[in-house]
Order: structure tokens, then sequence, then C-alpha cells
């Protein structure tokens, strides 16, 4: 964990990905893509199983950590509508339950937005953005800050720190990214990629390595 301020803001970024804005109790999170592994089994890719309950395992344990009271999922949060499949459903329901403190909102990504309805029973509130919690505007893509705004906090890009040099490539770190206002979050989900990254002069990378955070620049 590493605790970071931006603008009047203190917030902390997880080594599990998260990030948590100390003063509202609220963890966010961007890009689970729950059910991917489903949705490639349904078309007929063999695949691991075990990503979304992996996923699940890493938000149960920065809630706990962070005793956060609210959990923000800042866009694709499922992959597909073929990923809403049983066995997620399943998942999703019991950790819903286990979590009845929790409130939770899903800012609509582009894959959310081709999934049809989702189970009336759980405690999801729907959420286009541009959202806004105090000062603090939440979305899915990256966007130009917002009038008004201390900071954007965002999904999407997946993004991630080539590691090495040219000639010898040592692969990539996912990391946070402070671009112009616009804070980048890595994707939480395990069974997605990442994307290299070219941070400008003025830029903050902070990168996640086994599961600590460090100040990349």
């Amino acid at each position: 964990m590493l605790e970071i301020q931006i603008g009047p803001h203190a917030f902390q970024l997880l080594g599990d990905k998260g990030l948590h804005w100390l003063q509202e109790r609220a963890l966010f999170v961007a890009d689970t893509h729950f059910g991917k592994e489903a949705t490639f089994r349904h078309h007929g890719i063999p695949v691991p199983i075990g990503s979304t309950q992996g996923t699940l395992i890493a938000i149960t344990k920065m809630l706990a950590h962070t005793q956060a009271t609210r959990l923000l999922i800042l866009g694709d949060m499922f992959h597909a509508k073929s990923s809403l499949s049983e066995d997620v459903v399943r998942d999703l329901t019991s950790f819903f339950t286990r979590h009845r403190e929790v409130t939770f909102t899903l800012i609509r990504g582009n894959h959310d937005a081709r999934l049809g309805q989702l189970p009336s029973a759980w405690p999801l509130e729907l959420s286009n953005p541009v959202a806004w919690m105090d000062r603090i505007a939440l979305g899915h893509h990256p966007l130009a800050l917002p009038l008004n705004a201390d900071v954007y906090l965002c999904g999407h890009l997946h993004p991630a720190i080539e590691v090495g040099s040219r000639r010898d490539r040592l692969g990539k770190l996912p990391c946070f990214w402070l671009h112009d206002g616009c804070l980048v979050l890595p994707a939480l989900g395990m069974f997605t990629g990442t994307a290299s990254i070219s941070p400008a002069t003025g830029d903050r990378v902070w990168t996640i390595a086994d599961g600590v955070v460090q100040c990349w620049q």
C-alpha cells in the first residue's frame, strides 16, 4: 500500500490494484471483467476456470484491509452477456450476501453496455459516466479533467509499464497512471491483458510488482 495526495485528497494505492479514498471509506476498482473465462468457453475456447473467484478474493481482501463501506467499479464489470454464466452469477450473489454492509456502484463501461438485465436481487446501483463524489469525477474511459473536478478516476486502458531496455525486455508491470488530472487504474480482472503506456513529462506512475506498489516516476 502506498499513500498519495492528489490536490486536497488522500488516496491509498493498493497492491491488489484497488484505490482507497480515505475520506469517504470508498474502494475503487476497474475492469474486473467477471466471467471472461465463461465467455471464452461459450465460444469453444478452452481456458482455465477460477478467474472470477480469484478477482472476488482480491476485492474481499481489500475491503477487509481498508474497512471501506463503498465499492465502486469503474466500468467493465463483466466481459460480455455470455459472461453471466450460472457459476458466475452464483459466485457474485454469494459475494454480495457476504458484504451486506457495503454499498455497490457500477459506472458502466463499454463492455457493460451489452449485458442486458442484471439479476434484480443484486444490491448494485448502476450509474452512467460521468458520476461524481464531492469534487472527484468517476468514469470508465479516460477523458479531459471535467470542470470543477480535482481528479477524474477511470479505467479502460489496462495500463502497464514496459520494464527493461529495447534490447533486453523484461516484461510489463501493471500500474496506476496520473495524466493531466486523470488517474487511470490498473485492470483488476485476473484474466485480462495489459496495454503499454508512454508517460509524458509531468505524469506520475506507480507500478505494482508482487503486490507492492512503487513510484515509477
